[in-house]
């Protein structure tokens, strides 16, 4: 389905009967990364599937947006389709939302459910100076000939090498390096909804820690992780996170 909102051509998927659950993706995902817990939650839930702008068959933004920008784009597309959540569920990029326009009172729900969501800064952010260290010496560095013949393959190696989408990201390049820099625990501490966190005990992009920092931030969260599965559980392990959310949803 395609909706315009702040003036964005944005796609979702409305399926599913019952009260609504607004779910949120990830980076460089989209909406389809819930497909498999769709056939069990529908049941019970109206479930709205959103691309956020950039992804999926949403819009690119015509300005490099912080995260600012998403949470209220999300109380705009609610606005527009006339929805009021009453779950919101986020997978990494998408909790990160959650988390922002919670925090901010942009949306209201009763229960939020965070499956590997992003947010917490590294120590010092010296992960997040990292991204931008080597984006600008990967830029420097292979304009020097010869490099400059290889600079999309060097450019790809440093990138890599930080552990950094950057590379990847094309016109939300710069949206990317305004998201990762913004540090969520100060908003996680101020959300009073009850909350589910959902992780996998393998995640090595949102580890463990990420889970208990939020878990403990996060007053009367509670917090489940699932054996053997890394940053796409609910791909990994759909049946136990669709039980979880059943399981929590239905309190």
């Amino acid at each position: 389905m395609k909706v315009i909102a702040q003036d964005l051509a944005t796609e979702y998927a409305d399926s599913g009967r019952g009260p609504v659950m607004l779910m949120l993706h990830g980076w460089k995902d989209s909406s389809r990364t819930f497909d498999q817990l769709v056939p069990q939650l529908e049941s019970n839930w109206r479930l709205i599937r959103l691309d956020l702008p950039g992804f999926g068959g949403s819009e690119v933004p015509k300005t490099p947006w912080h995260l600012e920008e998403y949470a209220r784009f999300v109380q705009a597309f609610c606005q527009k389709t006339a929805i009021t959540p009453e779950v919101l569920v986020g997978h990494s990029l998408g909790g990160r939302v959650i988390l922002k326009a919670v925090s901010e009172n942009l949306l209201k729900p009763e229960k939020i459910i965070l499956i590997a969501s992003a947010g917490i800064a590294k120590s010092d952010s010296a992960r997040n100076k990292a991204y931008k260290a080597v984006a600008k010496t990967g830029k420097a560095v292979t304009l020097v000939p010869p490099l400059s013949f290889f600079r999309h393959k060097l450019r790809r190696k440093l990138y890599e090498k930080a552990g950094s989408d950057y590379l990847d990201a094309g016109p939300l390049s710069e949206t990317f390096l305004n998201i990762i820099g913004e540090d969520l625990q100060q908003n996680a501490s101020r959300i009073t909804a009850p909350t589910l966190l959902i992780w996998g005990d393998h995640d090595d992009q949102t580890p463990a820690a990420d889970a208990l920092t939020l878990n403990r931030l996060m007053k009367g969260s509670r917090l489940e992780f699932i054996p053997g599965s890394g940053h796409f559980v609910h791909h990994e392990q759909p049946g136990a996170v669709d039980n979880l959310i059943l399981e929590f949803g239905s309190k």
